[in-house]
């Protein structure tokens, strides 16, 4: 998932559990001490490990090699929308009820970010480019939850400690840099990952400062608009952003060297273009926590009218209300080529986040039911995003793009479609579960015993970067 867990977070904290406690069978018991933390189910956690090499150098074999053929895109924008309206048939079937209904509940913001994923995976694999537009607001949406759900993690259970900060980004960057070791690839590849972590870290520090007066509106009010001011700053004012991310080593975590691209000299030319066009939408995200209660207590009270026909009438205008800005932003701002487009994301994206929360929530019967087929692959973003560069498609090599189709089933798109897919869903799902394994194995609960385990992680982290070199030594590839 490419957002930290806050509202999973807050729903421990609620049953009195604390944060990070694994909640999947996968998971192993809570631990009580560094040495109940570093003898127990030893052998789970490294069966745990060994699946997740295995898929590593299976991820390797499909892409790296020539062991599975690579073939051309089928970009047929007719094949596209026949697909697409396949699966939303099929997520309909899916139908469930919330266990809280709510605004924003837990599976709509999952089943939110399971049909974007969706669109944005087939986007890729179909070639649609003049989806752009479209794809660019649905990133925008993935970071828009992470400043909604961190801020509300954070302002709700006051936990600013480091093991729920480690267990984050852990789950954030494990898989990542795994891959870019295992590939040789630039952390820049896969700028989900570093854009999430920069910026939940953000939310961590502006709530951090003066933690106390947080349950204060108008001082968390004041952290939205300093916070909104620093990045504005940071990104608007080239000097400060080179200050901040041209030193050692943070200029060579965010720096990318393009092969299809060296006419771009500056290495930080794609971490400013990515994360840049998302540098506001999760200041937004942070606004709409805070503001949450306000639209809960609005929405509710169109709800609680007595009159069917005066509700009907207050819901439509509502609609009204929410589809104006967005119609207007749709004529002035998404009809424009990607070019003139991208200059105006950053300001404007939160137009349709805004439209389609209203929208989504507008009516109890929106709010207490989900599609449980999106809502799933909501859970596996992460993993997905990952893996459609080297199990689902093939990519141009080191720091590639995936401008290739795996192909099993040669001569016969759409069966070599279903078993691709099949398989890439598959240890999509595998994945995400040893990671969250992996993670609450290698991260304790006790903040008393983190030192210790980063100690133990860093020195095998060591170990393992110090047998690569001597590898490489002895047996010299090209790149």
């Amino acid at each position: 998932e490419l957002v930290a867990k806050g509202p999973d977070d807050v729903e421990r904290a609620a049953a009195g559990a604390p944060p990070g406690s694994p909640t999947r069978g996968l998971s192993p018991p809570p631990r009580a001490g560094v040495a109940r933390w570093l003898d127990r189910d030893v052998a789970t956690s490294l069966r745990h490990g060994s699946e997740f090499a295995l898929w590593i150098a299976f991820m390797y074999l499909c892409d790296r090699t020539d062991l599975v053929p690579r073939g051309a895109k089928h970009t047929d924008p007719r094949s596209f929308w026949l697909l697409w309206l396949a699966i939303c048939v099929a997520a309909a079937c899916s139908l469930r009820s919330c266990r809280s209904p709510k605004v924003l509940a837990r599976e709509q913001t999952e089943e939110w970010k399971g049909w974007m994923q969706l669109m944005f995976l087939l986007y890729h694999y179909f070639a649609q480019g003049q989806l752009y537009n479209a794809i660019r607001v649905y990133i925008a949406g993935y970071v828009w939850m992470t400043g909604y759900g961190n801020f509300l993690y954070y302002r709700k259970s006051g936990d600013f400690g480091a093991v729920r900060v480690c267990q984050t980004l852990f789950r954030l960057n494990f898989f990542v840099v795994i891959v870019c070791v295992a590939l040789r690839n630039e952390y820049m590849l896969y700028y989900i990952a570093p854009m999430h972590t920069l910026f939940t870290l953000f939310v961590w520090l502006a709530l951090r400062v003066a933690k106390d007066r947080n349950g204060d509106d108008a001082v968390a009010a004041g952290k939205i608009v300093a916070t909104l001011a620093a990045t504005a700053l940071l990104y608007d004012v080239e000097p400060v952003f080179k200050a901040a991310f041209g030193w050692r080593p943070l200029r060579d975590l965010v720096a990318f060297h393009d092969p299809l691209h060296p006419e771009f000299s500056d290495e930080l030319h794609e971490w400013h273009f990515r994360s840049g066009l998302d540098r506001y939408i999760w200041i937004f995200g942070m606004a709409c926590a805070l503001g949450l209660p306000s639209l809960e207590r609005r929405l509710g009270a169109l709800a609680a009218l007595d009159d069917a026909a005066r509700r009907a009438a207050a819901h439509g205008a509502a609609a009204c209300v929410a589809l104006a800005p967005a119609v207007a932003w749709v004529a002035l701002v998404f009809l424009k080529d990607k070019y003139a487009y991208n200059a105006l994301h950053p300001y404007t994206s939160w137009v349709p986040v805004a439209c389609y929360i209203v929208l989504r929530n507008l009516t109890p019967g929106l709010r207490s039911t989900y599609l449980h087929l999106f809502t799933f692959l909501g859970k596996v973003t992460l993993e997905t995003y990952i893996l459609q560069f080297h199990i689902w498609m093939k990519t141009t090599g080191l720091n590639g793009s995936p401008k290739f189709l795996l192909v099993v089933v040669e001569g016969h798109f759409w069966l070599n479609f279903a078993v691709v897919s099949a398989a890439y869903f598959f240890v999509s799902v595998r994945v995400f579960r040893l990671t969250v394994a992996l993670r609450d194995a290698l991260i304790p609960d006790d903040g008393d015993d983190l030192p210790k385990a980063l100690l133990a992680l860093g020195a095998a982290a060591a170990a393992v970067a110090a047998a690569g070199h001597g590898l490489r030594a002895l047996l010299p590839v090209d790149a």
